[in-house]
């Protein structure tokens, strides 16, 4: 049986046919986000490329799978709100049907992450897993018992807006003291700006000095492993939150594996040890000698492969 998997992304949209567990094609091109028929005519798109590659191999498309970054109503196929496209009320699901006269199935991207990390990836075979995809911002997906957890309305998840440090640095969801304000792409990025604010000295704050808009966290993790003190503890404090943020998940949900996804892993290895030293400080017992916590095996496949097994749960 093989289905199309699509992974709608802020900049790219990517694309696959699985058929087993093997990619068979790949779709890859830029999103129009410049407003909602944009976006759906993008998704279209994509869907009719990889439908005619099917065709010319002979290959049965069975059904569409879609992960997209936002709140879906799983249920209706909506997608209620997306923070990085002009998606709102968008009935996605019956648009995408009635355009490839096949079955649609749509969710949020970290939950189709989840699901491919479970299935396929570093969490291969755990039925009760939590996923984070570590970047930007952070993402999040629950798999329990076999089954991704949505919630009342689609909306669970959001692992990046648990609060860890209460009264910590506002978050762009209004809280303050977010996993997301204390250990993403964004909050590593506000700590050199505080730095460089606080006329604190180093290699990686001259760069960022001459070149705001081009320093992220990838280039701060190249000042840490050349020895830039600032940067390897902007790194360990972020792991610290991170690590305390896991170890409240773990106690909540008891599962077998955490896996992490995203760009921050390019700099992981400066966060590792002070996550795991939080973590193992703060997670209850019992749960915490039980689980592994796991670096994606999937690479940039996981969104694609997990929209794909959507499609592929909802046929059976």
């Amino acid at each position: 049986m093989a289905v199309i998997g699509i992974d709608l992304g802020g900049t790219k949209t990517a694309g696959i046919i699985l058929e087993g567990e093997r990619i068979e094609e790949r779709y890859r091109e830029e999103t129009d986000a410049s407003s909602q028929e944009g976006v759906l005519r993008g998704l279209a798109q994509a869907c009719s490329e990889l439908m005619e590659k099917a065709a010319r191999r002979g290959i049965g498309i069975e059904a569409v799978g879609l992960g997209i970054a936002g709140f879906v109503d799983f249920e209706r196929g909506v997608v209620t709100e997306a923070p990085n496209h002009p998606l709102r009320d968008a009935h996605v699901r019956d648009i995408l049907a009635d355009k490839t006269g096949l079955p649609v199935f749509v969710d949020n991207d970290a939950n189709v992450a989840a699901l491919a990390e479970a299935r396929l990836g570093a969490g291969k075979g755990s039925r009760y897993l939590v996923h984070l995809t570590l970047g930007t911002g952070i993402g999040g997906g629950i798999i329990i018992d076999g089954r991704i957890y949505r919630g009342a309305l689609g909306a669970a998840a959001e692992l990046g807006h648990m609060i860890v440090l209460e009264d910590g640095p506002m978050c762009n969801c209004g809280a303050r003291g977010c996993l997301e304000a204390l250990a993403s792409g964004v909050a590593i990025y506000r700590r050199v700006e505080e730095a460089a604010a606080a006329g604190r000295i180093s290699p990686a704050v001259e760069e960022f000095l001459s070149d705001p808009m081009a320093f992220s966290a990838e280039t701060l993790g190249r000042h840490a492993d050349a020895g830039d003190a600032l940067a390897r503890d902007i790194l360990s404090t972020a792991g610290h939150h991170l690590g305390t943020g896991i170890a409240s998940l773990v106690n909540i949900f008891n599962p077998d594996a955490v896996t992490l996804s995203g760009g921050l892993l390019g700099c992981f290895h400066h966060m590792e040890g002070a996550m795991r030293e939080a973590f193992e400080g703060t997670a209850i017992a019992i749960s915490r000698d039980h689980v592994r916590i796991l670096r994606s095996t999937l690479g940039n496949d996981g969104g694609t492969l997990g929209a794909a097994l959507l499609a592929l749960e909802g046929l059976s």
